[in-house]
């Protein structure tokens, strides 16, 4: 029997691409309708539609096809998600022991965008008062190597002078960028300054970092030299929502390693 209420969408080939209900309520017994019948086509699952329909997803565009999962380009798994929960875990319990012996709350600084995931993750974990901000800093643009030459494009809105700062960077490779906020925050007057990588990669350092007052340096995992990605590490904006972290195929970046 022909649903009264259905609008159905199909395609050219004859495969239903939708339905749905244009009064919901006249479905339940008892309700009427003066809706008149909408005509409907019963799907075309014939081995040749099939094969039709699977040549044209694989004749999509490259970018097309990349829409279809976040994983597209992947090479394999470094860390798992199980394992970047446990580490995230141990790490917070060992800065939540040092923030805990400090008079007054610290102020934890997250650099955007990368660092999003490992500091709400960290954050969650550390059971004791603090202040949380996030600040902005450039260098890589959509390439996957540093300018060398960073830049603060949005500032922090807490009040640092004279406190303990914790900066949680998402990836420290070169120490560039890191160098440059630990000097923009001393000048600002905080008393002390710490950092809490997710990764750090010393096979790339350029520039030794050094913390102020007290300052500790805390890491989750030491990153082999890959290009890596996911749980907020990107490359040109994508990747970041993975809950793992990824080496990506170098063929999905070629094109940049001119810079």
């Amino acid at each position: 029997m022909a649903d009264t209420n259905m609008v159905v969408l199909t395609t050219q080939d004859s495969g239903i691409l939708a339905r749905f209900l244009t009064n919901p309520a006249a479905s339940h017994p008892g309700a009427t309708s003066t809706t008149q019948p909408a005509h409907q086509r019963r799907p075309n699952k014939s081995p040749a539609l099939r094969a039709r329909r699977l040549a044209t997803l694989a004749s999509l565009p490259s970018a097309a096809a990349a829409m279809v999962s976040a994983e597209v380009g992947i090479d394999y798994v470094l860390w798992t998600e199980a394992e970047v929960s446990a580490r995230v875990g141990e790490v917070a319990a060992e800065l939540a022991a040092d923030l805990r012996a400090l008079p007054e709350p610290a102020v934890v600084v997250g650099v955007a965008t990368g660092a999003f995931l490992f500091l709400a993750d960290l954050v969650r974990r550390v059971d004791v008062r603090l202040a949380v901000d996030f600040v902005r800093v450039e260098s890589y643009g959509a390439g996957t190597e540093s300018s060398g030459k960073p830049r603060i494009t949005a500032d922090l809105k807490v009040d640092v002078a004279g406190k303990h700062v914790v900066v949680v960077e998402d990836i420290v490779d070169t120490g560039n960028t890191l160098s440059h906020l630990i000097a923009h925050l001393e000048k600002k007057g905080a008393s002390s300054i710490s950092v809490c990588t997710f990764l750090d990669k010393p096979a790339r350092r350029k520039v030794s970092v050094q913390l102020v007052g007290d300052g500790k340096f805390y890491r989750g995992f030491e990153c082999p030299d890959y290009f890596v990605v996911g749980y907020g590490l990107d490359y040109a904006e994508l990747y970041r929502n993975l809950p793992y972290v990824g080496v990506l195929k170098p063929e999905m970046y070629k094109k940049d390693s001119s810079n």
